[in-house]
């Protein structure tokens, strides 16, 4: 078999793979790629440093549906902050979307009926040691409570530091973000009045919508997750709902899942592709990257032994996630070239031109 040394030119225009020259070896000139036959390549050790391999190996190939849907807050991590009392707002510290921590200051609220509650918090105080006086102090401080007053507010009353002598502070029952803020300032709130509405994201539902078709494959506890797509790990969750009824203009039924949602990564409303994992089998798997696809048929460059490299047909089915699934043509420890495929098969074609 004639054994044809050409250094391709065509491999020098995109990414050399050994150097754009031949190589003196023992007085012979070594090129860095040569063509064994019509489907064979033998790289050179400076070549072979400019391709990257991996190996077919045998692993749980997972069936997934990808589905898009739209993130919400739970309901039972949602919180309204009403008005306590009747008053008019007269500071507001926060906007809507707003991350904001358990005890931050929210607003300030004027109100008649809390300067009063303060003025008789303040007597009791200095009427603790009188009569009934420890039972007034404990009746007057539960009404400040009432009124959404703070622990740590309330202790401050009557101190060198408090300044405050008219105004109510409203602050976050718990941590979280403002999906409303419906506080104004100079609007005079009555008792019950929604001012803030908080929902806590370190939970989320995500909701999708799938076809009748694939309702047989979906069950409540499946896997599923979404690709933040900023490098950062995917989040999971587990399908916990399944509608029972099919929503009449998109003919979709919805599922939900609730899933962690570490950094707040997924926001109120956001949509988003989730990959629903309906089941998962052993299967021959190797990188995608490592296909090369010409007209109806799809080729791989299989590791012969440490510097042969063969062009092989491949027959392969379902493709996720980077990863293909080898049905026919590459056997489990098979390494092939998953960067540089492409040049090969440039190197291989040039030279056959060149051998004609």
């Amino acid at each position: 078999m004639a054994v044809i040394k050409f250094v391709l030119p065509a491999m020098c225009l995109l990414l050399a793979l050994g150097g754009c020259h031949s190589q003196k070896k023992d007085g012979a000139d070594q090129a860095a790629v040569e063509r064994i036959d019509a489907n064979t390549l033998k790289l050179s050790a400076e070549s072979l440093k400019n391709i990257k391999l991996s190996r077919a190996e045998l692993g749980e190939f997972p069936d997934r549906l990808s589905l898009m849907g739209r993130v919400s807050v739970t309901e039972d991590r949602i919180a309204v902050l009403p008005a306590r009392i009747a008053g008019r707002i007269d500071a507001v510290y926060v906007t809507s979307g707003e991350q904001v921590t358990k005890g931050q200051l929210l607003a300030s609220m004027f109100s008649a009926d809390y300067v009063i509650a303060r003025e008789e918090y303040l007597q009791a105080i200095a009427q603790k040691d009188l009569g009934e006086g420890p039972s007034m102090l404990a009746m007057s401080r539960r009404k400040l409570l009432t009124m959404g007053m703070g622990e740590a507010d309330i202790d401050g009353l009557g101190k060198p530091a408090d300044k405050n002598t008219t105004n109510l502070m409203i602050r976050a029952p718990r941590s979280g973000v403002l999906l409303a803020k419906n506080a104004v300032v100079g609007n005079v709130n009555n008792v019950g009045d929604a001012l803030f509405q908080l929902g806590d994201l370190s939970v989320v539902w995500f909701a999708g919508d799938v076809y009748s078709e694939d309702l047989p494959k979906i069950h409540k506890n499946q896997e599923i997750y979404i690709d933040p797509n900023d490098g950062t790990p995917p989040i999971y969750g587990k399908v916990s709902f399944i509608s029972p009824v099919v929503d009449p203009t998109t003919r979709t039924i919805k599922i939900r899942a609730l899933m962690n949602n570490p950094g707040s990564k997924l926001r109120g409303d956001m949509y988003v592709k989730g990959n629903l994992t309906l089941s998962k089998h052993t299967a021959l798997m190797i990188p995608a990257k490592a296909l090369i696809r010409l007209n109806d048929a799809t080729f791989a460059f299989k590791r012969e032994n440490g510097e042969l490299f063969r062009k092989v047909q491949v027959e392969v089915g379902k493709e996720q996630d980077g990863v293909a699934l080898v049905l026919k043509g590459i056997e489990a420890g098979n390494e092939v070239v998953t960067e540089g495929a492409l040049l090969l098969d440039a190197a291989l074609n040039t030279q056959e031109m060149q051998a004609k």
